[in-house]
């Protein structure tokens, strides 16, 4: 299987787009038998991008390989983010830019806090994150501009990675399955459910499936507030997909996007961003008990939890093929946390994220907590 299929499809954005290797693909599709015969549906399937690099996984690694690589022809030192004070995004981003040489500043807004929230803390700052709190849209405005000042030439990528450049890590993506689909390795899903948050993973994979052939329905599950999760920016996304790579190959169909196509489920939000949801905690225990995969409250618990309501809540669609897309990271970064893991280090202004330790597992060893 070709390594990177985008690029063997469209030739024409190998020469102009930036791009380096990050990613372990492709990753790994399996069935899930056990969750199937649990829930009644027996053709159940994984795509495990939380396989995708045995550093730090998650769908973060392949938006990443386009913007550290633009970062870097760009001849920026520093790369700035943003996102929750638990973000996967962020601690994705610190991991691998650092692997090129690269620095990150983080600027984090609240979230509700979990045990992950404050591991991800514990983490960006092991790694080497410059780490801003921004309680309030003025201060992380300041804070940005204060960031700016200090190291001069900064890249910006916006939160989740998903600009246009990091999109066409999920226009890949969906080109690797349908290769994978043609190998025989699982059937064509009738619906993909992935988590919609910044929008590039259900915008890549939507442009992607369409370019591919397949006839597959991409429902996005949303897990953030609905200003980030806009559905007409979304599809917006999509479009500007098309034009960056009709730019470069006119190969590339010109498709063109709209709200009718868009397939996005509004009810396992919860509260608000980060909100652990009774669905989601219900969904992550089965999936754990039934295949031993972990997943997360805040993206792909959700997820999970509303693809199992749909097949509920939805007897005709039978043996039909169904795809979870994992967007979590499996890579067990717990043993870092249990040797260093004074959260004096981290700004003052997150000292409020510590007054109660919230890490299974860190009560009986000499914590700072």
């Amino acid at each position: 299987m070709a390594k990177f299929p985008l690029f063997e499809k469209y030739a024409g954005l190998k020469k102009h787009v930036p791009w380096m290797s990050l990613a372990a693909l492709p990753t790994p599709v399996a069935k899930l038998d056990n969750l199937g015969k649990m829930v009644g549906h027996h053709n159940l399937w994984i795509k495990r991008d939380d396989k995708s690099s045995d550093i730090y996984g998650g769908n973060k690694v392949r938006k990443l390989e386009f913007i550290l690589a633009d970062a870097l022809r760009r001849g920026c030192k520093w790369v700035i983010t943003y996102g929750g004070i638990g973000t996967n995004h962020g601690l994705a981003t610190t991991i691998h830019a650092r692997r090129l040489g690269l620095k990150t500043a983080l600027v984090l807004i609240r979230q509700p806090l979990t045990d992950h929230v404050q591991e991800n803390l514990l983490l960006d700052h092991h790694f080497g994150a410059e780490i801003h709190y921004a309680p309030s849209n003025l201060r992380g405005a300041l804070q940005t501009a204060g960031i700016y000042l200090r190291h001069g030439k900064v890249y910006f990528i916006p939160p989740g990675g998903s600009s246009v450049l990091g999109s066409l890590g999920y226009v890949n993506a969906a080109l690797e399955l349908k290769k994978q689909i043609d190998d025989g390795l699982l059937p064509e899903p009738e619906y993909i459910f992935c988590a919609l948050g910044s929008k590039g993973t259900l915008a890549g994979l939507m442009l992607g499936t369409r370019l591919s052939g397949m006839k597959t329905k991409v429902v996005g599950v949303r897990v953030a507030m609905e200003w980030v999760t806009d559905t007409h920016k979304t599809v917006r996304l999509i479009n500007r997909l098309v034009s960056l790579m009709r730019k470069y190959d006119k190969e590339v169909p010109p498709l063109k996007f709209t709200m009718d196509d868009l397939m996005i489920t509004h009810d396992f939000l919860g509260a608000e961003y980060g909100a652990v949801t009774q669905e989601g905690e219900q969904a992550l225990d089965l999936m754990e008990r039934t295949e031993g995969i972990r997943l997360d409250l805040t993206y792909t618990a959700k997820t999970m939890a509303a693809m199992l309501d749909f097949i509920k809540k939805h007897p005709e669609v039978g043996k039909t093929p169904i795809l979870f897309w994992d967007t979590y990271n499996s890579v067990d970064l717990t043993d870092l946390i249990r040797k260093k893991h004074d959260h004096a280090v981290l700004p003052r202004t997150l000292q409020w994220c510590f007054q109660d330790n919230l890490i299974t597992g860190l009560k009986d060893i000499d914590t700072e907590f």
